[in-house]
């Protein structure tokens, strides 16, 4: 269960982190050097990592208050142990490959706190050369299978109509925020009332899909849920995840099936759950395949090059 004392400070900023010593390093010094004004905390719960992670958040960060997971515990359950310690009226979710500029997080206090019908806003997450990552999106549909923000449709017809409608291109180009289904764990700020009354985030999501979860519940509660164009925030994407590509695929998969289980597709006696089911072990297959073949070729490549030096 959440911290239910008073809150004494604005903000408590959780990160887990898991092998990302350096970019966790750099999202700190953002943190640290680009937040004024505002009481804050940082809360890093680490999932047992092996690359000295621990050694430089004590070095460098010692009023970092850190979580030492004795194993990787997935994203949603390490966020809850840290969910159950803060002090903060509102509650950042952050991911470690993050670089934070100044304004993005008093832009989002701000707006939370005027807007008494908000639980949660996002902030515009944006790939390192400033293009939007489309983390801001409406629920799902059965068509989100195949019109994704990374899937093969999507990336061969940028402007069909299905990612479009998903990933709310009519929206994205705004200045202005704006009210959204659901969006990205990567930078998500909630406030801590909204969290008591709809719970912590669904542990059954090892990782992916926790986000959307809990802002469907949210929802559901009758809060709000908007994405802040004045809150941008830099996200390197994948930061602990370049090495185990294939158990990402099926944990993503996994988490999806659980997500349309949960929330569309409720009775075992529904045929759209054997449906779904096959389809998304398909497409799991193949992204696994692609993936496979890719480094593969990435290998090849490489020692061809060799060869010609």
């Amino acid at each position: 269960m959440i911290n239910n004392s008073k809150s004494y400070i604005d903000l408590s900023i959780i990160i887990v982190n898991y092998n990302t010593k350096k970019k966790l390093d750099e999202c700190l010094y953002s943190l640290y050097n680009n937040i004024s004004n505002i009481s804050f905390e940082v809360i890093v719960s680490d999932n047992h990592s092996l690359d000295d992670s621990i050694n430089m958040l004590e070095k460098n960060y010692p009023e970092v208050s850190l979580i030492k997971n004795e194993r990787n515990l997935g994203f949603a359950k390490a966020n809850n142990k840290a969910l159950s310690i803060v002090k903060g009226k509102y509650i950042l979710l952050l991911n470690s490959d993050t670089i934070v500029p100044k304004l993005s997080i008093s832009n989002m206090i701000d707006f939370l706190r005027n807007h008494k019908e908000v639980g949660a806003v996002g902030a515009k997450m944006l790939y390192p050369d400033h293009t939007t990552q489309r983390t801001a999106r409406r629920f799902p549909n059965p068509m989100a299978f195949f019109f994704g923000r990374k899937s093969i449709l999507t990336l061969l017809m940028p402007e069909n109509r299905f990612s479009k409608r998903y990933m709310m291109y009519d929206r994205e180009q705004q200045e202005e925020p704006y009210e959204v289904d659901w969006v990205s764990g990567a930078g998500l700020m909630i406030k801590k009332e909204v969290v008591q009354q709809v719970g912590l985030l669904d542990e059954r999501f090892f990782i992916y899909w926790e986000d959307a979860d809990w802002c469907f519940r949210i929802k559901q509660k009758g809060w709000k849920i908007f994405c802040i164009p004045t809150a941008p925030i830099i996200h390197h994407e994948g930061g602990s995840s370049n090495n185990c590509k294939l158990k990402l695929i099926m944990h993503f998969h996994k988490s999806v099936f659980l997500f349309y289980r949960k929330h569309y597709i409720k009775s075992n006696l529904n045929p759209m759950c054997a449906i779904a089911a096959v389809g998304l072990s398909f497409r799991a297959l193949i992204l696994c395949i692609i993936s496979i073949l890719g480094t593969s070729m990435k290998r090849l490549a490489g020692q061809n090059n060799g060869k010609l030096k």
